[in-house]
């Protein structure tokens, strides 16, 4: 029997059990040195790994016989003198990589990504001659001035030392030879520049109540309530009460672009507002970090759910049907559903708000285990909104005469617009009318996309570019034409037609960073501008009192994906583009162009019909067992070869067969068959019961060892079926 750890014991050797921070599976066993003081389970750790070194955490802590300690290799440094996770958050992690069958680097790197500015960390030493009994840190702080850890590390191994000086410099800094430098606030807000003085209707009280009324218990809640109703009124009054009482708030938002939105109005009713999204720089993203026990509210993307705020008291999730809070790259999570079990773990009230809920939440709605809080009705008392169809068989142009004229009628009245277009570049593709050849491209089953003001053919699911060749690359003849419009095309078109429009495009190709981003908004936002045009990027949430018309210039654009979500999201989209017109007293008008006017999915585009829409949806999902009624767990087996991604997608099959209860589709090629030059070859895990999936799959996935030119992607609840 091995002997229990006991890390106060001098004579005794111990082992820790560390999660590198790399794909690769399992835990990773090293010495424990007695120089790094007291080993603790959810601490970083600096391990050597390979030819270099990585970070870790460590995972457990078992005690050595005398004998074996020669056989593991010593931790190299420490970088947590307590750990960065209370126990809390650290079973809900566990809980979180149980689901997801992420491997525990994988999950750990996810987790602790915010923590990643350690280098950037500034320290100083008021006082040098303190340090002179200790020639290391003297040489580490010759002067008084603030030097980064980075620094630190450098003039250490200038020094001859290059293990355990992190921690030393938390030993220096806890006993007060040396301190952090910390900077200010991010954003600070006077007390007196806040504004509280609206006043709820009565809808909103009610949810406002029902969210407040019991803050120390795990409480669900769907805020339904249709576009311009007033939601993010009952997210700031709840914050409100929150704060009021010593908590703090996380607010989830599925964009990027939804955060200037957000933080405007938090910073007119809290002192101390932070937000966190990948455009934040190193300096930012740290910044934040040092002041998370002061921060009222914190808003952002997906990786926010990480950040420990220490007094989280309430969690928001809005638009919570966006696909975009599902992370596809690495640990595959959704945000949402994390965001549940964190507030179940933290028995704190968790808000998801929608106009266009998402049917796994709608049926947690109808079993009665999230509440339903409805906001019928928009803020507006006299907003209204007509909608009408345009038939575009037979038409050439992007822009109909209806809705060209409606522009002009917006401009002339001294409201706005905006014109959705889900699709980039000029052209979805370019194809030679001689014979019919289409250029792909190379590394993926798609076609390229024209970027006529470029010049270029682009892949958007690789990057892959190149320039548009002059003639057909397959026959020779000078015979190419674009194939389609996307939003190149009609901002040349306005440009031609409504010259006088002022308008820019807010698409993935112009908003190229968060300040430009900031700044197109502002200007809408002023009136400097008549009209934006833009894909889905445009139409999340925002809130733009004097849009009075929203044109759809194709709204046949994803109605036909092969994926069983295709309704849904189309559905999803379109009522939020046409939620955007009529939010102030003045009325709305939605005009709609379609190629497929006969087409019965088009009266759905309507929020009075939303109620309605789910409840069919979802009795449909119900009857072919699909999610949420079911459990899908998708493995992509990629590789160079297609024989070897479909012989291991094979193997594994064959070992699901064992599982009774789970059916299995596949092997079978990806929709998408080829991304970045691999091939991927599909297994499809269907469980009905929703009680054997995804947990049976983690014996299998540990033991297996899939070659090194197969890579496995694990996907639960799989939200991207191409």
């Amino acid at each position: 029997m091995s002997p229990q750890p006991d890390p106060e014991s001098p004579d005794q050797h111990l082992a820790v059990e560390v999660a590198v921070f790399s794909p690769l599976p399992g835990s990773f066993t090293y010495l424990w040195p007695k120089s790094l003081g007291k080993p603790l389970k959810g601490v970083r750790v600096q391990v050597p790994f390979g030819k270099g070194s990585r970070f870790g955490l460590v995972l457990e802590i078992t005690a050595v016989p005398d004998d074996m300690a020669p056989d593991y290799k010593p931790v190299a440094d420490r970088l947590d003198a307590v750990p960065l996770l209370d126990a809390a958050r650290l079973a809900w992690l566990e809980r979180v990589g149980r689901y997801y069958l992420a491997s525990p680097g994988e999950l750990w790197s996810t987790a602790l990504g915010w923590a990643l500015q350690d280098d950037l960390r500034r320290f100083r030493c008021g006082d040098p001659a303190k340090l002179s009994d200790d020639p290391l840190l003297l040489a580490l702080f010759p002067t008084r001035a603030a030097v980064t850890l980075k620094t630190v590390l450098k003039r250490a191994a200038a020094a001859g030392y290059k293990t355990a000086v992190r921690h030393l410099l938390s030993l220096a800094v806890k006993d007060g030879l040396v301190e952090e430098v910390k900077a200010e606030p991010f954003h600070p807000c006077s007390e007196e520049s806040l504004s509280r003085e609206l006043t709820a209707t009565t809808g909103q009280q009610r949810a406002i109540d029902a969210l407040t009324g019991k803050p120390d218990i795990f409480n669900p809640c769907l805020l339904f309530g249709r576009t311009g109703s007033g939601k993010t009124e009952v997210y700031l009054k709840a914050a409100e009460s929150v704060v009021a009482n010593g908590g703090q708030v996380l607010v989830l938002v599925p964009e990027i672009g939804l955060t200037p939105m957000w933080l405007a109005r938090l910073t007119s009713r809290f002192p101390r507002v932070a937000t966190w999204h990948s455009a934040l720089t190193g300096a930012e993203r740290l910044r934040i970090r040092q002041h998370l026990d002061s921060t009222d509210v914190l808003i952002g993307t997906r990786s926010a759910l990480f950040l420990p705020l220490p007094k989280l008291k309430m969690i928001v999730v809005d638009e919570e049907h966006d696909a975009s809070f599902k992370q596809q790259e690495g640990m595959t999570y959704s945000a949402r559903d994390m965001a549940l079990l964190l507030a179940q773990e933290l028995d704190i009230p968790v808000v998801l708000g929608s106009a266009t809920p998402s049917l796994e939440s709608w049926r947690q709605v109808k079993a009665g285990n999230y509440k339903r809080l409805d906001l019928p009705d928009r803020i507006a008392k006299h907003a209204s909104v007509r909608s009408e169809t345009v038939d575009m068989r037979g038409v050439d142009a992007p822009v109909s005469d209806a809705l060209l004229a409606a522009l002009n009628e917006t401009k002339e009245a001294g409201d706005q617009s905006i014109l959705f277009l889900n699709r980039r570049g000029y052209a979805p593709a370019l194809q030679c009318t001689a014979c019919g050849d289409v250029p792909e491209c190379p590394g993926c089953s798609i076609r390229l996309t024209l970027h006529r003001r470029a010049g270029q053919l682009r892949c958007h699911t690789c990057g892959f570019r190149r320039r548009v060749p002059k003639t057909c690359e397959s026959c020779g003849e000078d015979a190419l034409m674009p194939l389609g419009e996307g939003m190149e095309k009609l901002e040349e078109w306005l440009n031609e037609h409504l010259p006088e429009l002022r308008f820019e495009r807010f698409d993935r190709d112009v908003i190229t960073s968060h300040s430009r981003l900031e700044n197109t908004l502002s200007l809408f936002e002023s009136g400097e501008l008549d009209c934006l045009i833009g894909t889905q990027m445009l139409v999340k949430g925002h809130d733009f009192p004097n849009v009075t018309l929203v044109g759809v210039v194709n709204a046949d654009l994803g109605v036909s994906l092969p994926d069983f979500r295709a309704g849904e999201r189309w559905w999803q989209q379109m009522t939020q583009v046409t939620g955007r017109a009529g939010r102030s007293e003045k009325r709305g008008r939605v005009i709609i162009q379609t190629r497929m006017p006969e087409a019965g999915w088009l009266s759905r585009i309507s929020e009075d019909e939303a109620i309605a829409t789910l409840d069919e949806e979802l009795s449909l999902r119900e009857m072919l067992h699909y999610p949420p009624y079911a459990r899908w767990v998708r493995l992509v087996f990629s590789s160079n070869k297609i024989e070897r991604a479909t012989e291991v997608a094979s193997q594994f099959a064959r070992h699901c067969e064992k599982f009774d209860g789970i059916n299995i589709t596949g092997p079978m090629p990806c929709p998408m068959e080829r991304v970045a030059g691999k091939f991927r070859i599909e297994v499809l895990l269907r469980d009905a019961s929703r009680k054997l999936l995804p947990w049976k799959l983690q014996p299998l996935l540990s033991g297996m060892q899939p070659p090194r030119d197969v890579r496995i992607r694990v996907d639960v609840d799989p939200q991207d079926m191409m």
